[in-house]
């Protein structure tokens, strides 16, 4: 019978980079917005790789295993993020490769999800960001109050223990994980809306996602410029539509009154109860306006 507490969906569409050679770790401190050299084998790291203009083009997990480190961002992005991050490789001793085929991802959410991590020999995250390993899996804790679990291997290995979790969890989808990284209030950035925001639309300072004490990366000065002197005016908060259209990354949220744009919807995905989840970057000026997308009613929450 399935697991009351726990589902389990196969994340092996996500897109995942894998960044090896010697100049690894020195060539991702220079791109990405945390401090890759503090990444350990028992340490992620939620981070974001910007636009010279400080856009957030993507945010990624990054982890290392054996020698590499990884990168697992949307889908959407993967292919984008490769080619552009190969541009500044110029005389480092770095590879660049898209890791799909080799590599497979699991997601385990539910109360019940650390239990079935023990009974699968698997050393259960016990913090926020904190990798395990075991065998060749690795299980790493993500945001939010429900549990949920990243788990990485080689295929072979992460199809058989997809096999043994079959049985004891209910099944997830594509929309089931992104639902529940909304509720985590954990954004993700595809096509739709790459280039979009600034770092601290998208709570990334909240999320970790940044540090402000280590050296210069790409839009580093235009990110640090935001901490130390405000001026972002727009934030990434939940938000709540009931509608029969489909909503999507991208799509504008509007001011009733003044029939004028008053932000963005990061991702949106049904819950059980029929209710669009939502995450929307919103201008502080409207978040005690009526707001609506296509006609239809915007909470925020």
């Amino acid at each position: 019978m399935p697991h009351p507490e726990a589902i389990l969906i196969d994340l092996s569409y996500k897109g995942l980079i894998c960044v090896s050679g010697p100049d690894a770790v020195a060539f991702l401190q220079g791109q990405l917005s945390t401090d890759i050299e503090r990444l350990t084998a028992d340490q992620s790291q939620l981070s974001s790789w910007n636009n010279a203009k400080g856009r957030v083009v993507a945010v990624m997990r990054v982890f290392r295993r054996d020698e590499h480190v990884y990168l697992s961002l949307a889908a959407s992005v993967k292919s984008t993020v490769l080619k552009r991050l190969s541009m500044y490789v110029l005389r480092s001793q770095v590879k660049l490769a898209d890791a799909g085929d080799g590599m497979s991802t699991l997601g385990l959410i539910g109360e019940g999800a650390a239990t079935l991590l023990g009974q699968a020999a698997i050393p259960v995250p016990s913090r926020l960001n904190h990798v395990t390993r075991s065998d060749g899996v690795q299980a790493i804790r993500l945001h939010g109050e429900l549990p949920r679990y990243l788990i990485y291997g080689g295929a072979e290995t992460l199809r058989e223990l997809k096999q043994r979790l079959e049985p004891v969890t209910s099944p997830g989808t594509e929309d089931t994980w992104a639902l529940h990284k909304i509720l985590a209030g954990e954004p993700t950035i595809y096509s739709e809306t790459s280039e979009h925001f600034v770092a601290q639309m998208l709570g990334l300072e909240e999320l970790g996602a940044i540090d402000f004490k280590k050296g210069c990366y790409i839009g580093q000065e235009v990110i640090a410029r935001a901490h130390y002197r405000g001026g972002v005016k727009r934030h990434m908060t939940r938000a709540l539509c009931e509608t029969r259209s489909l909503l999507k990354p991208g799509m504008e949220v509007r001011d009733v009154e003044q029939d004028s744009p008053a932000g963005e919807i990061v991702d949106a995905r049904l819950d059980g109860e029929g209710l669009w989840q939502m995450l929307v970057v919103i201008q502080d000026d409207f978040r005690g306006a009526a707001l609506d997308i296509g006609g239809a009613p915007v909470t925020l929450v």
